[in-house]
């Protein structure tokens, strides 16, 4: 986790600093300049969570840090896709939950991001391997929530993700159910 979200934010906080909402996405109306325009956009076209997001990669890229936090997080997230390269010498594909807990209730955890952050600790390896993956309902808990289940395919193995995937859904019924809300 800890290397995601050094990773994750550093390379949303590079590629966010490009963004002047001139030619694709939103765009902060009544500017009177092209600066202001720039700035506006910035400011009021980013929620909370996203500035959160680049004011931690901007500092992880910062000059004193860039080697002790991002390098050392690239050092990590080649170690866990070794970890999946020797997984997928032995299985075509893993099956793994979705998260650590069953569903929340919408909005319940917007006003602690770390407890949000947590909830994504099953799916930040699959995503810094850049490896396929996708979650099914597989039930639901005492509350009605929905459960998920992750699949996991090796690079360039979607056909076998989907498969999978679709074998499943075809074998039971958890995707025709929605949770009351």
């Amino acid at each position: 986790m800890p290397a995601y979200y050094i990773i994750a934010p550093s390379e949303a906080s590079a590629n966010l600093a490009r963004y002047d909402g001139v030619k694709y996405g939103w765009r902060a109306p009544d500017a009177k300049n092209l600066l202001e325009m720039y700035a506006n956009t910035r400011a009021s076209g980013f929620g909370a969570e996203v500035k959160r997001r680049i004011m931690i990669g901007t500092y992880a890229l910062s000059a004193g840090y860039y080697d002790a936090y991002y390098l050392q997080a690239q050092k990590v997230r080649t170690l866990i896709k070794q970890d999946f390269e020797r997984a997928f010498e032995q299985v075509d594909v893993l099956l793994c939950p979705t998260a650590p807990t069953t569903a929340f209730q919408a909005g319940e955890k917007t006003a602690d991001p770390l407890s949000m952050y947590l909830t994504d600790l099953m799916t930040i390896p699959v995503n810094l391997a850049g490896l396929p993956g996708l979650s099914l309902p597989c039930g639901f808990d005492l509350n009605g929530l929905p459960i998920g289940m992750q699949l996991i395919a090796n690079v360039l193995r979607e056909d076998q993700l989907l498969a999978v995937a679709y074998a499943y859904e075809q074998s039971t019924e958890w995707h025709l159910r929605s949770p009351s809300l």
